[in-house]
């Protein structure tokens, strides 16, 4: 069915443009501004134990940085949840997707401003202003996502493609999103990896650009057609395959 004119693109194709916005960020923050990541806290809080574990040895993972991070994303995380309960007209808008691509802008501005890199301490402030992008976007995502699609944390995603698929017994109905899902954000970080020879802003801007297109579809007020591919209006919906807490 061909979509109404003046009507925006459904909610899954701004869920899809985050995922790709995602692998384009880690990629900028592992391989250009000191390996962290900006909003895999697994991974971060992985390398925090190793580095805590391997002190005195010569191998430690910087410590202050993965600290600033994981800080930045809980308080981003904190502000995401306290904009999902915005009342009334805020609330259906979803503002918190907003704030993120501020948090982008500023970023990314900071990165070229300053010549952010792994070794310039100007990369705290850029992870951690992207960590706090992220924190927001995960709360927000938590809220307004799609079950099976997921934004960063792809462990469960690829668990669901392979355990119920057929070769397990299973009627695997939504293995096409979630195989997009993964081919995504694995293209999106092979792209970001790729960007950042040319500097770790490129990455970042890009990222920028795509989120600036896609605003529109995320912050779209709720209709029938939202809430049938996942939109959960005033309820505290909580999409099993994009929580952040849950998985790699």
């Amino acid at each position: 069915m061909r979509r109404p004119p003046g009507r925006l693109p459904p909610l899954i194709v701004g869920i899809y443009a985050i995922t790709c916005i995602c692998g384009m960020l880690d990629a900028a923050c592992f391989l250009g501004l000191g390996n962290v990541f900006a909003e895999i806290m697994t991974g971060n809080l992985v390398y925090l134990a190793f580095a805590i574990g391997t002190l005195g040895t010569g191998k430690s993972a910087p410590i202050v940085q993965l600290l600033v991070v994981l800080g930045a994303f809980a308080v981003g995380a904190l502000a995401g949840g306290r904009l999902v309960r915005l009342p009334g007209w805020y609330g259906a808008l979803r503002v918190g997707f907003v704030v993120e691509w501020l948090a982008l802008i500023a970023a990314t501005v900071t990165t070229e401003a300053t010549h952010a890199g792994p070794h310039v301490d100007s990369r705290y402030w850029v992870t951690g202003i992207l960590a706090f992008g992220m924190g927001v976007q995960n709360a927000m995502v938590r809220r307004w996502g799609i079950p099976d699609l997921a934004t960063n944390v792809m462990t469960l995603t690829m668990t669901g493609l392979i355990a119920d698929s057929p070769l397990a017994g299973g009627p695997n109905t939504r293995a096409a999103r979630r195989a997009t899902s993964i081919a995504i954000f694995f293209v999106s970080a092979a792209f970001g990896a790729f960007l950042v020879r040319f500097g770790v802003v490129w990455p970042q801007l890009t990222a920028v650009i795509l989120f600036t297109v896609a605003l529109p579809v995320l912050c779209q007020a709720d209709h029938p057609g939202v809430a049938g591919e996942g939109g959960t209006a005033g309820r505290d919906a909580r999409p099993p395959a994009t929580r952040a807490d849950r998985g790699g």
